[in-house]
């Protein structure tokens, strides 16, 4: 019995099947031949055993009999594979999609392993003066067990994602101010007070009395104290807390309030948000209240996205609204309607102009080009869907001396993974390649924490001749290329890989007379900030927040954005091919090793 042929005959056909799949994908000219050529391997080592079945007698004939129908399973397997990928229009509506889904894994499984366990039992036996049947019998269904075993733990997985309940298992025992709380404390240049209202012993209390120490002692002008409304009244209504379990931070007159409660049970949900709550009332109360214009009127991203806007609901911007918000800034639009076309109003702190999908009036553009040229702040992200020539931005782009490439870039192996968007995810860009800058510090510290996600991105350059002071503060890494056809896969040809400019920040030269220096910071992706994915990563909020800091002229040493809850992980490409196979071949293998170990021990025993 040639069980050394159909055994490796197969296996190699099953890791062709899956290299064509899994590395080359939908697109790539390797797939099919890749997959093809697996699929003979697979016929050869039936066909073998099929071979032999048919001359074969005896104990031979039966344990064949039994081989066989693990073949078929498995060949089953891949056939239900084949017309979920290959021919959808057969199994079409999304119940038939995800039976499909489901069962032929499990067909595979319950064929493979009985194959490998009873392929590896006769190689065993090989030279013996008979087989011995029963062994062979029970190694299969050995296998059988394992396979049943994974497969119910991929049904509970599936039915899991499915039901999509998150339990929370998180602790709210180690609260601790973020780094950007801190910074904020130690930059008061004022006497605040921190109250907590609580009576003693209190189990809420006992939470949050380390982090507002920490805040406490990092800065001579912050004060913590505890009081129990009940026993200091006239305190209490001086400060308008009406009951226990609230927190007041208080200036001069001026009086913030955070709510939690005094049962741990009801404070928990509330608890997961104390720092960005704590960091809001902070600002609040020890910074002035700062205007940003978000400009509007031509197709830009909203605060308020709807369902038919460009890209859905989550090209909406309501994660930069509540970062503004967090950092004192009270948000207002600014369109056609609200005096664009005559000037950028003198209460402006910051402009934003986020995704424009239309151009602007010549007036709207004049504005614009006012207010940077004379010491304004300017945010410009803009889409690769989009062409700047379209845009008639080239009186903006003339003074703020960039260039911009709306080609989309692409990277084969560093970006983020998107659960079935194949080579589509090639377009989704992270990079923790961060230049030294004022408005780069804090990112620059925690680049090796994190990455920055740039969803379908083009590139910047600096324009000849410019007087502007241009910095490239974020930048490609090594390896993307201009996706100039728009399929996502590099065309050596056609296409040359490199590092490119995917934000700017721009100071004009002052001129005379002029308090201050006008400035801006532009990319080419305004998904950067798009509640799309801008919620989930850390690193682009923190790239966005000190933006509007260093935009503000105001100084950001060190700290983070507030970050009050648990978010998904991300994973880039490499990071989701590692958990990828580390969870479907590593665990299993490592099962499996430890299962042929013990039946060695035993038999030597034996």
């Amino acid at each position: 019995m040639t069980g050394n042929v159909s055994l490796l005959s197969w296996l190699a056909g099953l890791a062709l099947i899956f290299v064509g799949e899994r590395f080359f994908g939908v697109g790539h000219e390797l797939r099919i031949p890749t997959g093809a050529f697996g699929g003979v391997l697979l016929l050869l080592a039936l066909g073998v055993r099929v071979k032999e079945w048919l001359g074969a007698a005896g104990e031979a004939k039966s344990v064949l009999g039994r081989l066989l129908p693990a073949y078929l399973v498995a060949s089953f397997g891949l056939d239900l594979y084949g017309l979920k990928v290959w021919a959808p229009e057969f199994a079409a509506g999304e119940d038939a999609q995800v039976i499909l889904t489901a069962l032929w894994p499990i067909f595979l499984f319950c064929g493979t392993l009985p194959i490998i366990a009873m392929e590896l039992s006769i190689r065993s036996m090989v030279g013996a003066a008979r087989i011995e049947v029963r062994r062979v019998f029970q190694a299969g269904h050995a296998g059988l067990a394992i396979a049943l075993a994974l497969s119910w733990l991929f049904a509970l997985n599936w039915v899991a994602s499915e039901k999509d309940e998150r339990i929370d298992m998180r602790t709210v025992s180690n609260i601790a101010p973020s780094g950007m709380t801190m910074e904020m404390a130690r930059n008061l240049d004022e006497d605040v007070t921190i109250t907590l209202f609580f009576p003693p012993a209190n189990d809420v209390l006992d939470l949050i009395q380390p982090y507002f120490d920490d805040l406490g002692a990092a800065s001579e002008h912050l004060t913590v104290r505890r009081l129990d409304r009940d026993m200091n009244p006239a305190q209490a209504k001086e400060m308008r807390a009406r009951q226990n379990g609230v927190v007041i931070l208080t200036k001069g007159e001026d009086h913030e309030q955070v709510r939690l409660d005094v049962d741990a049970k009801k404070a928990r949900s509330k608890l997961k948000k104390l720092d960005e709550e704590v960091q809001e009332k902070l600002s609040k109360i020890s910074r002035e209240q700062r205007i940003a214009y978000l400009v509007t009127g031509h197709g830009e991203r909203s605060t308020s996205p709807k369902a038919e806007d460009p890209g859905g609901i989550g090209s909406g911007i309501k994660g930069v609204k509540e970062i503004l918000k967090q950092l004192n800034y009270k948000v207002k639009n600014l369109g056609l309607k609200d005096g664009l076309s005559e000037d950028v109003p003198a209460d402006a702190t910051i402009v934003l102009v986020l995704g424009p999908r239309s151009p602007m009036l010549e007036q709207e553009m004049d504005s614009l080009v006012r207010y940077v040229s004379g010491g304004g702040s300017l945010l410009l992200a803009l889409d690769p869907d989009k062409e700047d020539e379209d845009l008639e931005l080239g009186p903006l782009l003339d003074v703020l001396g960039v260039d911009v490439d709306l080609t989309m870039l692409a990277h084969e192996t560093k970006h983020l993974a998107i659960r079935g968007g194949g080579v589509m995810g090639n377009a989704y860009l992270n990079t923790n390649r961060f230049t030294a800058h004022d408005s780069t510090k804090l990112l620059t510290k925690l680049s090796t924490r994190g990455d920055m996600i740039f969803p379908q991105t083009g590139s910047l350059s600096k324009r000849a001749g410019t007087a502007a002071d241009v910095t490239f503060t974020v930048r490609s890494l090594a390896g993307t290329f201009k996706d100039a056809n728009d399929n996502r896969i590099f065309d050596k040809d056609s296409e040359k890989k490199d590092v490119f400019n995917l934000v700017a920040a721009v100071e004009l030269a002052a001129s005379e007379g002029q308090p201050k220096v006008g400035r801006a910071v532009i990319t080419a992706d305004a998904d950067v900030v798009s509640d799309m994915l801008f919620a989930r990563l850390p690193m682009n909020q923190n790239w966005f927040a000190e933006s509007i800091f260093w935009l503000a002229d105001e100084e950001l040493s060190g700290g983070e954005v507030a970050d009050p809850e648990d978010v998904p992980i991300v994973h880039t490409g490499d990071e989701d091919k590692f958990w990828f196979y580390g969870t479907t071949l590593g665990v299993p293998l490592l099962v499996l090793c430890m299962g042929f170990g013990v039946t060695r021990r035993r038999r030597r025993t034996a």
